[in-house]
């Protein structure tokens, strides 16, 4: 890496949320700036750094959670004034800490981003985007899926302003006017989102940041809303904020994610579709939410950032990180003296306050008059991903302290692994239940992020629900303490990737379900979240969308109203386990439905054609694993490898041997082969035919071996 950047801790304040940090213009008077942070106790703090310490211009009361936090960014005008977004309220405060502005917006959700240009503020809640200028409501527009963040340009007749918002859907648009402009979809999923400074004011362009952890540009040009991935996840952490920083060596994109690491990127400002490339790398540890770069502690520029559970650091020269200065320099070395002084002082004041809570709450317990004794809730959050290649369901969780124990129980057989932060331990299950997990997972000291990887081991006993996983927390420390999280395995979880609705238009062999009876809207969409992974779109009068497999690239098309739900998909396993859903859940709720399928006559055939070379490819290279196992068992020295003389393995499999365990891609083919298996037993189970055992022994023996022309004669033959 090219820069030697050390950390200096500031200050500590309340959980934070994404983009909730911002500095300050540099004034006239001083070069150093100044920072605002808002948390979710509602605080709104203005700090600013002398000889390494806070000091603070500005804090408020608290109040209800601060989620988002902009500076005003008009035209030609310094920003001096800072916007912080509540629920649905948003105030406005100067540089002092006077409020100027407060205003009760009509959104009906929390606010989770905001924008300000000019005198317009735009509000991003739930699924809708609104524009207020001059704190009146202009218009709100409804979008199709959660809004993650949003930009606002300038209209070059500068009346009106065009919306580049973020979906989570994996969409990007152009709202103008209330009205839809453009829309474009982005595989890596978007999350944030911010805008060059050196652009032009009503040139649409922006960098994004994606799940995936890719970094791409999106831009509007020649009346095209288009995308381009600049740099690829390679297994990062997902984007969680983005910056700027500005040095003598040019601008830089500052990159903060969930894993707890920090980038910096060098860009071409004269070519912005240019790779950008690493100067820096830094791992924090626990989640990032924001990072944004000035001049704070010193008059050079460094990296200021905030983590979840709300440290706010910077990252500088390690020049002028005062452990690392010579003790020549007096002033600073006195500085340091002072500071840890400050330090131990602190920690002595919180020893004692500690004591004295330990002692009031003991004598409580020993009193006679009544009492409530409560813990506080952990502020944990989690999020659920869809199913990976390799069916893995990723489970992410993070905590604002330090995490002792994890206790996993379910149901059903479940698969889990964990990171290497953790130790996972599997309780054998007793004779009586042997389809229940049971598990453990101790983690290390000072672990405030955990992911866990699960994956139902017997599908064909969760075709009427989804599988229900119950996680209790144990955060290290005193009094012994848990918070339960429940986490919902759907029936489908391959099905997580977004698609437009115009997927309908391929040429395919579909099967149709029509489902008719006395449901709403909103028990069809709590319906198919037992089977659907992610977040679905909210309860309307009609509600469309269309999702596509991970591994096979089938598509599902959902449609439904009051009364009546139809399913399309080119993949007979997904309309039956849907069917199988449905009627279950029609059953619990005694609500009579009639479920009628469509199901071409020569499905099979057609949809084994359309994956046959992915299941040559994927069954050579279960081959090379399988062959590559056995030479390694051979034990084989390097002289009898290498020997041209006496060769004991051609050169396919010096080849194959060759290969690292990095090259060795993971292979679908066990997958593939219960797949088109399920679609036969679908096809005879939803077109009232019926199959034998040694039917479906002869198919799977022909698709182990990879007889194509025998898998193809048994699809056929039943038609």
């Amino acid at each position: 890496m090219d820069y030697d950047l050390a950390r200096i801790d500031y200050t500590l304040c309340g959980i934070t949320y994404p983009d909730a940090l911002k500095i300050l213009p540099v004034t006239e008077q001083k070069s150093q700036q100044k920072f605002v942070v808002g948390d979710k106790n509602g605080v709104l703090q203005c700090l600013s750094i002398k000889d390494e310490e806070p000091v603070v211009q500005f804090k408020t009361l608290p109040g209800k959670s601060i989620t988002s936090v902009q500076l005003a960014s008009s035209s030609g005008n310094s920003v001096d004034k800072i916007f912080a977004a509540s629920g649905n309220e948003v105030k406005g405060y100067t540089k002092k800490g006077k409020v100027f502005l407060s205003i009760e917006t009509s959104v009906a959700e929390t606010i989770t981003s905001m924008c300000v240009l000019g005198s317009d503020l735009v509000l991003c809640s739930g699924r809708t985007v609104t524009l207020y200028r001059d704190l009146q409501e202009v218009y709100c527009y409804l979008c199709d899926d959660r809004v993650l963040d949003a930009v606002a340009f300038a209209t070059p007749n500068n009346i009106r302003v065009r919306l580049l918002v973020l979906i989570a859907n994996k969409e990007a648009v152009i709202i103008e006017n209330g009205n839809l402009y453009k829309r474009t979809y982005i595989a890596a999923g978007p999350t944030r989102i911010t805008v060059p400074s050196c652009l032009h004011a009503t040139d649409v362009c922006a960098f994004y940041g994606g799940a995936d952890g890719s970094i791409g540009l999106i831009f509007y040009e020649e009346s095209d809303l288009s995308s381009k991935c600049l740099v690829e996840g390679c297994g990062l952490g997902s984007v969680m904020c983005i910056g700027w920083f500005y040095n003598s060596s040019g601008t830089h994109l500052a990159v903060g994610r969930h894993d707890g690491s920090i980038q910096l990127y060098l860009i071409n400002t004269d070519n912005l579709r240019e790779k950008p490339r690493l100067k820096f790398t830094y791992f924090s540890g626990e989640p990032v939410t924001s990072v944004c770069g000035g001049c704070i502690g010193t008059d050079e520029p460094e990296l200021l950032a905030a983590t979840f559970s709300g440290r706010i650091f910077g990252l500088r020269s390690r020049r002028l990180v005062s452990g690392n200065i010579s003790s020549s320099n007096t002033k600073t070395v006195d500085a340091f003296v002072t500071r840890r002084s400050k330090l131990e002082t602190e920690i002595a004041r919180l020893e004692k306050q500690t004591v004295h809570e330990r002692e009031k709450y003991q004598r409580n317990t020993h009193s006679m008059f009544p009492g409530i004794s409560a813990p506080p809730l952990l502020d944990i959050q989690y999020e659920l991903s869809g199913a990976t290649r390799n069916s893995w369901q990723e489970a992410k969780i993070i905590s604002a302290v330090a995490l002792d124990m994890l206790f996993i129980y379910c149901a059903n057989k479940l698969d889990i692994q964990t990171d290497s932060a953790a130790v996972l331990s599997v309780c054998s299950a007793q004779e009586s239940k042997n389809t229940e997990l049971l598990a453990t997972v101790r983690c290390q000291a000072g672990t405030r992020r955990l992911w866990l990887r699960m994956r139902v081991l017997s599908l064909g006993e969760t075709h009427m629900e989804g599988t229900r996983v119950l996680i209790y927390i144990l955060p290290a420390g005193a009094p012994r303490v848990a918070r339960l999280i429940k986490l919902h395995l759907p029936t489908l979880p391959h099905y997580s990737k977004y698609k437009p609705l115009e997927v309908e238009d391929k040429n395919c062999s579909w099967c149709e379900m029509r489902v008719s009876g006395g449901f709403s809207v909103a028990e069809m969409t709590s319906w198919l979240a037992e089977a659907l992974p992610g977040e679905l779109p909210r309860p309307a009068n009609n509600v469309a969308f269309a999702r596509s497999h991970n591994i096979l690239g089938t598509s599902l098309i959902c449609r439904y109203q009051r009364g009546l739900a139809v399913f399309k998909s080119d993949n007979i396993s997904t309309i039956a386990v849907l069917k199988d859903v449905i009627s279950n859940c029609c059953v619990k709720r005694s609500i009579r439905a009639d479920v009628s399928c469509d199901i071409p006559e020569n499905y099979c055939i057609i949809s084994f054609n359309n994956i046959k070379e992915k299941f040559k490819m994927e069954y050579n290279k279960n081959k090379e694993i399988e062959i590559q196992k056995a030479i390694r068992s051979l034990d084989l020295n390097d002289v009898s490898k290498n020997d041209e003389n006496q060769q004991m393995l051609c050169k396919d499999y010096l080849k194959i041997l060759q290969q690292s365990d990095d090259e060795v891609e993971e292979t679908n083919f066990e997958e593939l082969i219960e797949t088109v298996k399920s679609w036969y037993m679908d096809w005879c189970k939803l077109s009232l035919n019926h199959f034998h055992s040694n039917e479906i022994m002869t198919l799977q023996n022909a698709l182990e071996i990879c007889k194509v022309e025998d898998v193809e004669e048994i699809l056929t033959f039943k038609h």
